[in-house]
């Protein structure tokens, strides 16, 4: 493979730390990746929950919410909100 010549550098300086050839931390490097996506693909079924950056915006991927009813919600948060304003 032709790398450049700051990338073969790296590698070759990383593979020389860790006591392996430059072609050893090459293919453990790549094997790392696929199985790192392989989880990542075998995990993608699965309902995400958490906070994860898309785009710069932060977002909290849930479960489904489609049974949740949201003008239901507002109402009474509405109302709760009038009850409060009349106490007053």
């Amino acid at each position: 493979m032709n790398f450049s010549p700051d990338l073969q550098q790296a590698i070759e300086q990383i593979a020389s730390d860790q006591g392996m050839s430059s072609e050893e931390f090459i293919v453990k490097t790549l094997i790392e990746k696929i199985n790192s996506l392989k989880q990542a693909t075998s995990h993608s079924s699965l309902p995400q929950t958490g906070l994860e950056e898309k785009d710069g915006i932060l977002v909290f991927n849930t479960e489904s919410l489609d049974h949740v009813d949201f003008n239901g919600l507002i109402a009474q948060s509405r109302e709760e909100s009038d009850w409060e304003q009349l106490k007053l």
